[in-house]
């Protein structure tokens, strides 16, 4: 077995293991805690109409706790399942207070989990698949990445913290907030090697882009260990802001400079098979990536809060490995037409 085989079959091993803890993960969203739907934000899919998306209370203090920063109500319901009673203190559009035991929701319902789980496989299935078919380009080990990281970003979303013992959740955690820097990075990272490879004198921005994404899991990774075996109080660290704030920038960057690169690649190339290569590519990543940009991140980052379901933008985003798949198998359909023309 040559080392190129080797090294294959040891990435469709770690594919299948994220596979298993996927599963352990998908089982904690049936039971998913929210708070009912007085306490979120007013989501109309298909309106887009800004002054009909608002909170209708907002919460300011779960269970005792104090709810100051992004993330944190998320993350305290992570000690709680559907149908627990808690105690919320919050405030109306009329600024009256209130403080009302309320029961918990169910986060998903059982079509989101359907949703959730084809999107996920499908994101899987398109990174092992090039990996296998086109394992003799470079590109296809990024793309293979870039695949699963983001079908981790789906599926690892935050369950619960009560299911599982610390160690599970803590790996848990971990590859969830890895796969939200690295996506990013291999996005960028993809521009630079598809559907040619960038000059290495090119190369120095990209590792200044991942030296940025390493930078960010390390600190996640210590901020984790505290929460998780040293029993850190969360609102004394900084893994909420880098979680939610940080997190958002970063992708919004990325995302936008990996269109420009692509875009620029595709007004310096020349071949006519390549230039349409990129254009798959960059309609696969404006109907899903770039909109999840816009619909998402943008207004999460502003305003506190999505424009559209996040269930429904994950959706959506299985556009961009369809495209991503029609791009990459352009160029041999092209190669057997013209071998058929000679």
């Amino acid at each position: 077995m040559n080392s190129k085989r080797k090294i294959i079959v040891f990435l469709l091993a770690i594919d299948f293991c994220l596979l298993i803890l996927a599963f352990l993960n998908l089982r904690l969203f049936s039971e998913k805690a929210s708070l009912p739907t007085e306490y979120q934000a007013m989501i109309n899919n298909f309106s887009f109409d800004v002054k009909n998306i608002y909170r209708k209370k907002q919460v300011i203090e779960f269970d005792g706790k104090e709810i100051n920063k992004n993330g944190q109500l998320e993350f305290y319901l992570l000690s709680h399942k559907a149908k627990d009673t808690v105690n919320v203190k919050s405030i109306g559009a009329d600024s009256e207070i209130t403080t009302p035991k309320v029961i918990l929701v169910n986060t998903y319902e059982n079509y989101e989990l359907a949703i959730m789980m084809v999107v996920t496989l499908f994101f899987f299935f398109t990174g092992v698949f090039i990996l296998i078919k086109y394992r003799n380009n470079s590109f296809s080990f990024i793309i293979h990445a870039l695949s699963v990281c983001t079908g981790i970003m789906i599926i690892f979303d935050w369950g619960d913290l009560i299911t599982y013992g610390r160690s599970l959740n803590f790996i848990i955690f971990l590859l969830f907030e890895i796969s939200i820097y690295m996506v990013p990075a291999l996005f960028l990272h993809l521009s630079f090697t598809y559907p040619v490879k960038t000059k290495s004198k090119n190369i120095f921005f990209l590792s200044a882009v991942y030296c940025a994404a390493i930078t960010f899991i390390v600190i996640s990774c210590i901020q984790l260990v505290k929460i998780f075996f040293f029993n850190a109080d969360i609102n004394k660290l900084y893994y909420l802001n880098f979680h939610t704030t940080v997190a958002d920038v970063f992708l919004v960057i990325v995302i936008i400079l990996t269109i420009a690169k692509f875009e620029h690649s595709a007004l310096s190339i020349n071949d006519v098979t390549h230039k349409k290569q990129i254009y798959w590519a960059l309609s696969g990543i404006t109907f899903g990536p770039l909109i999840y940009v816009f619909l998402c991140l943008i207004p999460r980052i502003l305003m506190g809060y999505e424009l559209v379901s996040m269930v429904f933008m994950q959706f959506t985003t299985i556009v961009a490995p369809i495209m991503l798949l029609i791009s990459v198998t352009h160029n041999k359909n092209e190669y057997q037409r013209m071998m058929t023309k000679l």
